[in-house]
């Protein structure tokens, strides 16, 4: 009789990591507009940065 072997790997669980970062930088926070193809004239353009000033309440106090 032939027996199926089952091999059970451990878990590996997820892991994140907080960076502080010493000065105001801007990050992509989405992808940029894309043409694939385009009949050819496909091409990639990143969307200026439109800044969105809500006043104070933007402003973030570290503890």
């Amino acid at each position: 009789m032939k027996k199926n072997q089952v091999v059970l790997k451990r878990y590996i669980r997820p892991e994140c990591e907080v960076i502080a970062l010493g000065n105001e930088l801007t990050l992509l926070a989405v992808s940029p507009n894309v043409r694939p193809g385009g009949g050819g004239n496909g091409h990639v353009t990143i969307e200026p940065l439109v800044p969105d000033d809500g006043g104070d309440d933007d402003n973030i106090v570290a503890p």
